[in-house]
């Protein structure tokens, strides 16, 4: 399993970053400016990222996650809950992967699954908001917006 998690994690961590990096260069006021989405700014959707990974980063390790992740709303906050989730999962052998674990979604639910599918739903989730954060900087006619699709992830050979 870890030979699927960990690349996984690695191409997340990968792009995610890739959008920091970019959104790094643009003034506060482009971050939140009104371009509409599931978030209402690029600041607002890559705290919601921030969030949610905090949020599972969390669940994998037993702890009951607060919110939102951090009291500032900068940019930096978000690396540092990205870096923190890509260490948490790296860090994880196989038995970790396969390890059970029980929490309660935001609205009280309870779950159990496997730390790989918490992992691989985190994964995904972030990419779900990167689209949405394409289609932002579209509407705000910015330019040079990050290329994180898989593939050209492993034809770069960052894998």
């Amino acid at each position: 399993m870890s030979t699927i998690i960990h690349p996984y994690t690695a191409y997340d961590h990968w792009a995610n970053g890739l959008f920091l990096d970019r959104l790094e260069r643009e003034p506060d006021e482009v971050l939140d400016r009104h371009a509409p989405s599931s978030f209402p700014s690029l600041r607002g959707t890559m705290l919601h990222i921030r969030d949610a990974v905090h949020v599972w980063t969390c669940r994998l390790a037993g702890l009951q996650p607060r919110r939102p992740a951090d009291v500032v709303s900068d940019l930096a906050s978000v690396r540092r809950q990205i870096h923190g989730f890509h260490a948490h999962v790296i860090g994880m052998c196989e038995d970790d992967l396969m390890q059970e674990h029980t929490y309660q979604d935001l609205q009280g639910k309870t779950h159990r699954q496997a730390a790989w599918q918490m992992v691989m739903h985190c994964c995904n989730h972030s990419t779900q908001h990167r689209g949405q954060l394409i289609t932002q900087m579209r509407q705000l006619g910015l330019e040079e917006i990050p290329t994180t699709d898989l593939f050209k992830y492993w034809v770069l050979g960052t894998a």
